[in-house]
């Protein structure tokens, strides 16, 4: 007893030492439940007529635990975060799925590991500029962390930032792995066929980093002045398409530009956005897809938005349009199956998957105001696709008619006590009537959480 007493001294006089010489540290927390329901009257192989909200078989949900700290010691900063999710019991009874591979039901006990998401180190390497490195977010218009879901995604990564040039600010970057796929997994045999919708394109069991393809690089100019702001980023994807496409023998790297820039003109606030993505030929694309898209085996794909929003009394008022080319590739998030996208017009599950996807045009309008301490939004996206019907559209291969699509969504944000609260009650409408009877219908997702 007493060698163990002396070795805890030890410990705790060794961690005061530690702590005194750091400066800044911040330590931070979260709680929160992540909570969705849907009636969607036909999911995978399961068909009922009488498909009901809050029926634990259409429900998915858990409760994640987050706890981060920062500091720095002298020049030398970082950072960490660690996740822990749990069903809380709320499988079985309340729910029926999860929302991350980290907490899988049936294959775990309903409580996921604990697992570290971030863990950088940040340092100076030249004069002006200086190093993140480890596991990191970030925030690149075709690599990055999505929030929606119960638990972000992250990146094994490199960025240098750079700010010698006055009003510039130049980054530099190479993405070795990150921790979101692009599969779904089944959650229960009573829903034999359901999916646990995406999980961030696929989360993987939380500290599973694998290979980001075989490697991303991108180059970055971000100008800001006033009230004008234009970015400029250049990307280059090694073996890009494999994890798309698995049976492809050949390695096809794809190589993209995106282009924003944000300036006030009047009362408004205006962005544009111009993006064109491509990828390295190879003779067996096209035959690997066995699709009908016209130039699979090398059609770039370009895409335009343009988004304005302004106040009107009380309310913001908000529209935006975008247009992407009969290409192969979609203009979204690469690290997660392309589920979400930086062009303006995307909704809720009207995303990636949809408005950015190749022969799609889409408009988002949507209406915001606060009543006391309650935040309202009222928002529609219409999303519609120039391909024929049965054509699969770029390497996702989500056939024409099934990306024609109507959602319409209220999100309400209130603070109770401690705890942020937040409802998003949705309804979809899909232009094909067995694409409307799997996925058109009611949803409601609740989110509730506490900080420190």
């Amino acid at each position: 007893m007493k060698k163990i007493l002396v070795s805890v001294a030890a410990a705790t006089m060794a961690l005061s030492t530690t702590a005194s010489a750091l400066e800044d540290i911040k330590v931070s927390g979260q709680a929160k439940l992540w909570y969705e329901t849907q009636n969607a009257e036909k999911r995978g192989s399961v068909t009922s007529s009488d498909r009901s909200l809050f029926d634990k078989d259409d429900a998915a949900g858990e409760v994640v635990f987050k706890l981060g700290m920062t500091g720095k010691q002298g020049d030398v900063g970082f950072g960490a975060t660690v996740y822990q999710g749990s069903t809380m019991g709320l499988d079985g009874n309340v729910v029926s799925a999860v929302r991350t591979n980290a907490n899988e039901l049936g294959g775990k006990s309903g409580n996921g590991d604990m697992f570290v998401g971030e863990l950088y180190i940040t340092a100076p390497v030249a004069p002006d500029t200086v190093l993140k490195f480890g596991k990191q977010e970030l925030d690149t218009p075709l690599a990055f962390t999505e929030r929606w879901n119960a638990m972000p995604n992250t990146f094994n990564a490199a960025v240098a930032i750079n700010s010698s040039i006055e009003n510039v600010t130049l980054i530099a970057a190479y993405i070795g792995q990150g921790n979101a796929g692009s599969t779904s997994f089944t959650v229960s045999a009573a829903n034999a066929g359901t999916t646990s919708k995406y999980v961030n394109g696929g989360f993987q069991a939380g500290d599973t980093f694998t290979n980001y393809y075989g490697g991303a690089y991108a180059l970055a100019a971000l100008y800001k002045q006033d009230a004008l702001t234009a970015n400029v980023w250049a990307y280059y994807i090694n073996d890009a398409i494999k994890s798309t496409v698995p049976a492809l023998t050949d390695k096809v790297d794809a190589y993209a530009l995106w282009l924003d820039a944000a300036t006030k003109m009047g009362d408004a606030n205006v962005k544009g956005y111009l993006a064109y993505m491509d990828h390295t030929a190879s003779s067996k694309l096209a035959d690997t897809l066995a699709k009908t898209v016209d130039g699979v085996n090398g059609d770039a794909t370009f895409a335009a938005a343009l988004s304005a929003d302004m106040k009107v009394s009380d309310i913001t008022l908000f529209g935006a349009a975008s247009y992407v080319s009969e290409g192969d590739l979609p203009v979204a998030n690469t690290a997660t199956g392309y589920k979400k996208t930086m062009l303006p017009t995307q909704g809720i599950y009207t995303d990636g998957l949809y408005v950015a996807q190749p022969g799609s045009t889409a408009v988002k309008v949507s209406a915001a105001t606060k009543l006391g301490d309650t935040a309202l939004s009222l928002n529609a996206v219409h999303n519609m696709n120039s391909g024929e019907k049965g054509q699969k559209m770029g390497i996702v291969g989500t056939n024409a008619e099934a990306l024609e699509t109507t959602e319409v969504y209220a999100t309400v944000k209130q603070k109770l006590g401690a705890f942020d609260l937040m409802g998003i009650v949705m309804h979809r409408m899909m232009d094909d009537d067995a694409t409307d009877d799997a996925q058109g219908g009611q949803y409601v997702r609740v989110v509730a959480s506490v900080n420190f």
